[in-house]
């Protein structure tokens, strides 16, 4: 009995578990990048911090276009700063994830030789 059992558990670890697995591993993957909103922060990476900014008034005066322009670009480049920072983040944390995964993964397929040996190891640590 405990030998059927074994194989059930093995062909079940290296068919519907691995997908199990691997479709794990994608949902993390969705659910940090939606989290951290990746696409939204790279389509507005170049726009003004919470939408402030200045507008060009009536007329020709430099010093007016000239101070407009500097506190528009001021906050393009905080708005930039901020995503590039959430960016970092988010990517930092899909590196994570994926070392991460890729190492359980590895410790997932090799569960069934580890448990064994493991047993075996402790009996022998006890009798000798």
């Amino acid at each position: 009995m405990p030998v059927v059992v074994f194989y059930e558990y093995l062909t079940w670890q290296y068919s519907e578990g691995m997908r199990e697995y691997m479709r794990a591993w994608q949902n993390i993957h969705w659910f940090l990048w939606r989290v951290f909103s990746v696409t939204l922060l790279l389509r507005t990476f170049f726009a003004p911090f919470r939408r402030t900014g200045e507008f060009y008034g009536r007329g020709f005066d430099p010093a007016a276009m000239a101070q407009t322009f500097l506190v528009n670009l001021i906050t393009r480049l905080v708005g930039m700063m901020a995503r590039s920072m959430l960016l970092i983040v988010a990517l930092l944390f899909q590196a994570l994830v994926l070392m991460g995964g890729g190492f359980l993964f590895i410790w997932f397929l090799l569960t069934p030789v580890i448990v064994p040996v493991s047993v075996l190891v402790g009996v022998l640590i006890v009798l000798l």
